[in-house]
């Protein structure tokens, strides 16, 4: 129960992140309506926050831990680990319940950003693009992590890579249903 009140503390900074940025949308978005269409705007702006919202957690610090009752506090650690599922078989000193949680956040904080980067950006449509692309924004994460004083972990990077590959399968799903329907039509 404890793992799913920390990766819920997780979506409620992002959910409070994303109602503070709206508030930015509107202003923006009267901006620059004359140059791009609603959609293409607000996939941006999402794209945007979602890109500063992981940067902001993964290299800026763990305020997400420790926003989430203190359970589990991450030292900085400097360290690198270049050995694949090294996470599956290390004993955490922060314990087996942290250490699900952080898999899980590594998995599930990448979905968002692999749904939303074929919306934005078109020609990423394909899942060898967006899966590369995903791993090379984590690759970025974790050599900032290193050369701050963070641990780089080469498990965290698959485990990215693998929720950007699964954002992209809920957009692959979810093109495939909408496919064939108008959207004017239907009065939306």
């Amino acid at each position: 129960m404890l793992i799913i009140q920390e990766i819920l503390g997780y979506f409620l900074i992002g959910f409070i992140g994303m109602a503070g940025l709206a508030i930015i949308w509107l202003p923006a978005w009267v901006i620059f309506k004359k140059k791009m269409s609603f959609k293409r705007f607000t996939s941006y702006f999402i794209f945007a926050y979602i890109i500063l919202l992981i940067f902001g957690v993964t290299v800026l610090g763990s305020l997400a831990i420790k926003i989430t009752a203190g359970h589990g506090v991450i030292a900085d650690i400097h360290s690198l680990n270049i050995i694949p599922f090294n996470f599956l078989r290390e004993t955490w000193a922060m314990g087996e319940r942290n250490k699900i949680t952080q898999v899980i956040a590594n998995i599930l904080m990448f979905v968002p950003l692999g749904f939303i980067t074929p919306v934005a950006f078109p020609k990423t449509r394909r899942l060898w693009k967006t899966a590369v692309y995903m791993a090379a924004f984590s690759f970025l994460i974790e050599f900032i992590q290193y050369f701050i004083g963070r641990s780089a972990d080469i498990d965290d990077l698959m485990l990215n890579t693998l929720g950007g590959i699964l954002g992209y399968i809920i957009f692959y799903i979810l093109k495939n249903f909408f496919k064939g329907t108008n959207v004017k039509e239907r009065g939306v």
